[in-house]
C-alpha cells in the first residue's frame, strides 16, 4: 500500500506518523510526505523520528517495528513522488482555492482509481471536488488532535458507493475509525466544538469570568480540559473564524455564529500565561453561570447534528468522547441531566442569544433513544450486529452484554432477519472489561457476572436463524468466547486468537473453559487455556475454531457462509453440548509463571464440567471464577493489568 500525505506543516507530520505505525509492519507499505517548503518538510521528518524514539524509549515501539516506520517514510518536495499512491490525503491548507489546486495538480499525477482525502474542519466536499475530474473518488477526511493517534475520523462519503467504501476501509487500514457524516458546514464535531470555544470566549470578553476559570469549571464537570486548553494545543483561533462564518452562511445559519472578535485579537498567541498564570478558583455561583451556559451550546449544537440526521445518535455520542475528549458522550450526558433539565438550561440560553436554535428533540424534551455501544444494519436479509466500543478494543462491558442481548431478541423476531453476522469496529474482540472485574468485590459477584453473560451467550448460541462471527486482529477472553456461542466463525487474516485470562489470575467466565475444548479438542484447549498463549489465522482455522482459510473480507465471508448454509450447502449450529470423554490423566502443560492457584481451579473446572453437559459445566465454570476472586492471585493480576499493561507479568504468590 502507498500512501501519500500532503503538507508537513501542524497535521501531516502527525498523519504520516500514525498511517505508518498502522502499515509499516508489513514491509511493504510506504507513506510519502510531501511539502514544497524544504524546512517545513525536515521538521516533519524530525518530528516523526522523534515520535519513533520516544515509542522505543517508551516500550511502545519495537526496534524492529521502529525501524520499518522510517524506512517506510519517504519525505519529498515534489508530487510527482505521488505516482503509484492508492490514497493521498491534503493536509495542507483550510483555503479552498489552495486546495482546489492541489487537487488539479494531484489528478495529473495519480491513477484514476487512487483515492484523494482532504482535511478540512468546515469546507464541505462539495465545494471542494466541484472542478474535480473524477469527483467520486475525492473524500472529506477530518481527523482529530492528536492525529497521530485519535482514532475518530470524520468522513462525507462521495456520489461513488464503489470508491466510498474503498475510502472506509482504507481508513480503518490505516488505524482509524471512520464516522459519516453529511456534507455540511464543519460535520459534526466541529459544529459542537467551535460554538464550545465560541461561548467560552464570549464569557471572557464579558469579564464573567477568566481563562483559567472557565478551563476548570468546564474540566471539572464535563471533562475535556477546558476549551482554552484545547484552543492552545491545536492552535485553533484562526480555524474558528473560518468555521464559524461557514456556519453563520449556511441555510441554518444566523448573527449568533459570528465569531468574537477576540479570536483574530489573539490569533496564534496561547490563552494560557504559563508564566503568569490566572488563578482558576470559583464558587458554585459562578460554576452556575458558566457551565449553563457552556451545556446549552454543547447540548443544542450535538442535538442540532442529530436531529437533521448529520451523523447518527450513537456515533455522535462517541465522537464528542473520543475526539473532543469530554468524560462522556454529550448524548449520554444530557440522558444524566434528564430532558427537562437540558430544555431549561437550553431556552433559558435561547432568551437572552437571538438567534440560538434550540432542537425539536430538545424542544419536546424527547431525548435520543439508542443503542451506546453496539450498531445493527440489516441489507437483504442479513443483519451485521456490531460491537462498537474501539477506543477499548471492544471490551465486553455489562451495558455491551445488555444492549447484545436486546439486540438479538429483537432480530429473533424480525421475520426480515435471516441470518446474523456479529462482528465489531475493526473486527477485533477484546475480552470482558477489566476494571468491571476488578471492581467485584464477593466471590459471589464473580459468580453471578459470570452467569449474567452465560445467560445473554446461551441466547445467541439457541437463536433459531444462523449466527456467524466475524473477526480479525486481537480476539481474546471474552471476545473469543462470544464468538464461540455463535454457529460459525471466519476470520481474517490478521487474527490474534486466544484465553489470556490466566494472565489476569483468573479463569475464562463467559464459557471459554466449557466451549473451546469441546470445539478444537481437548489437547489444544488446555494449551490455549491454561498458558493464555495465542494462535494466529491459520492455526486458528486448522484447529476447526474458525470456518475454512483465514480471509480478507472477514464480512463478507461471513455472509457467503450463512448464505451457504440457507441454501443447504454446509449446516451451522452452536457447539456440541454433549459430555466429553477425558482420560484419567489430562495432557501435561507447562504453565511457566502463571499462578499455580488459580491453574488448580482452572483444572478442577475442566475435569469436572467437561465431563457434563454443556449447561452444567457453565455453572461449574461460574462457580470456579467465583474461587478466584476468593485467591490473592486474582487481585494481582488485576491490578498488575490496570498499572501495567498487557506486556509486564504478574509477580503471582500463587495463593
Amino acid at each position: 500500500m502507498k500512501i501519500g500525505v500532503i503538507g508537513s506543516g501542524a497535521i501531516g507530520p502527525d498523519l504520516a506518523y500514525g498511517f505508518l505505525s498502522a502499515v509499516a509492519g508489513d514491509g511493504e507499505s510506504s507513506v510519502v510526505l510531501v511539502d514544497i517548503k524544504k524546512e517545513a518538510l525536515d521538521a516533519g521528518v524530525e518530528r516523526i523520528r522523534g515520535y519513533v524514539q520516544k515509542g522505543v524509549s517508551r516500550g511502545k515501539l519495537s526496534p524492529k517495528l521502529a525501524a520499518k516506520i522510517e524506512a517506510a517514510l519517504v519525505p519529498t518536495q515534489s508530487l510527482d513522488s505521488l505516482v503509484g499512491c492508492d490514497y493521498v490525503m491534503e493536509a495542507a491548507t483550510e483555503e479552498l482555492s489552495i486546495k482546489r489546486t492541489i487537487l488539479r495538480e494531484v489528478e495529473a499525477v495519480v491513477g484514476p482509481d487512487c483515492l484523494i482525502g482532504f482535511s478540512t474542519s468546515g469546507i464541505p466536499r462539495a465545494e471542494i471536488a466541484a472542478e474535480a475530474t473524477h469527483p467520486g473518488r475525492c473524500f472529506v477526511n477530518h481527523p482529530f488532535f492528536p492525529a497521530w493517534r485519535s482514532l475518530p475520523i470524520e468522513v462525507v462519503l462521495s456520489e461513488d458507493p464503489q470508491a466510498s467504501q474503498r475510502m472506509l476501509a482504507t481508513l480503518r487500514r490505516l488505524g482509524k475509525i471512520p464516522v459519516v457524516t453529511d456534507d455540511v458546514p464543519c460535520f459534526a464535531a466541529d459544529d459542537v466544538f467551535c460554538n464550545y470555544c465560541a461561548e467560552a470566549t464570549r464569557i471572557v470578553v464579558e469579564g464573567r469570568a477568566n481563562v483559567a476559570q472557565v478551563d476548570a469549571i468546564v474540566n471539572d464537570a464535563i471533562g475535556g480540559g477546558g476549551p482554552f486548553l484545547v484552543m492552545d494545543l491545536t492552535r485553533g483561533n484562526l480555524l474558528n473564524v473560518k468555521c464559524l462564518n461557514l456556519m453563520k452562511e449556511a441555510p441554518t445559519g444566523s448573527d449568533w455564529f459570528t465569531p468574537p472578535e477576540k479570536f483574530r485579537e489573539q490569533a496564534n498567541t496561547p490563552w494560557h500565561d504559563r508564566k503568569n498564570p490566572q488563578d482558576g478558583s470559583y464558587d458554585d455561583a459562578l460554576k452556575k453561570e458558566v457551565l449553563d451556559r457552556i451545556l446549552a451550546v454543547l447540548l443544542a449544537r450535538t442535538y442540532f447534528v442529530v436531529d437533521r440526521g448529520i451523523c447518527p445518535p450513537r456515533e455522535m455520542n462517541w465522537l464528542t468522547r473520543a475526539a473532543l475528549g469530554f468524560s462522556k458522550g454529550l448524548l449520554d450526558l444530557a440522558e444524566d441531566l434528564g430532558a427537562d433539565r437540558v430544555h431549561e438550561i437550553c431556552s433559558r440560553y435561547a432568551e437572552t442569544h437571538p438567534g440560538f436554535e434550540v432542537p425539536e428533540s430538545i424542544a419536546k424534551k424527547q431525548l435520543a433513544d439508542f443503542w451506546r455501544n453496539v450498531s445493527v444494519d440489516r441489507e437483504e436479509g442479513i443483519a451485521v450486529v456490531k460491537v462498537e466500543r474501539p477506543e477499548v478494543m471492544n471490551a465486553l462491558n455489562h451495558q455491551t452484554m445488555e444492549e447484545l442481548a436486546e439486540v438479538f431478541a429483537e432480530l429473533e423476531k424480525d421475520p426480515k432477519v435471516q441470518g446474523i453476522v456479529l462482528s465489531s469496529a475493526g473486527l477485533s474482540l477484546a475480552g470482558a472489561d477489566i476494571h468491571e472485574l476488578a471492581a467485584l468485590k464477593t466471590p459471589e459477584e464473580a459468580v453471578g457476572k459470570c452467569r449474567h453473560g452465560h445467560g445473554i451467550l446461551d441466547r445467541i448460541a439457541a437463536m433459531s436463524k444462523p449466527v456467524v462471527a466475524a473477526v480479525d486482529g486481537p480476539v481474546l477472553g471474552g471476545g473469543s468466547e462470544l464468538s464461540m456461542a455463535c454457529h460459525g466463525r471466519v476470520v481474517g487474516k490478521r487474527l490474534m486468537l486466544g484465553q489470556p485470562e490466566v494472565n489476569l489470575g483468573i479463569i475464562p467466565g463467559y464459557g471459554g473453559t466449557q466451549r473451546l475444548p469441546r470445539l478444537i479438542g481437548l489437547e489444544a484447549g488446555l494449551r490455549l487455556l491454561r498458558t493464555g498463549d495465542t494462535v494466529g489465522a491459520k492455526e486458528a482455522c486448522e484447529l476447526g475454531w474458525a470456518s475454512g482459510d483465514p480471509v480478507e473480507d472477514p464480512l463478507q465471508g461471513a455472509k457467503d457462509l450463512i448464505a451457504r448454509h440457507l441454501s443447504g450447502t454446509v449446516e451451522l449450529g452452536p457447539v456440541d453440548s454433549s459430555p466429553m470423554d477425558l482420560p484419567g490423566e489430562l495432557p501435561t502443560v507447562d504453565i511457566g509463571h502463571h499462578s499455580l492457584a488459580i491453574d488448580a481451579i482452572l483444572v478442577d473446572v475442566l475435569r469436572e464440567g467437561l465431563q457434563l453437559p454443556l449447561a452444567e459445566g457453565l455453572k461449574i465454570e461460574a462457580d470456579g471464577f467465583g474461587r478466584c476472586k476468593g485467591c490473592v492471585d486474582y487481585d494481582i493480576g488485576m491490578t498488575n493489568f490496570i498499572q501495567n499493561g498487557p506486556r509486564v507479568p504478574a509477580t503471582f504468590l500463587h495463593e
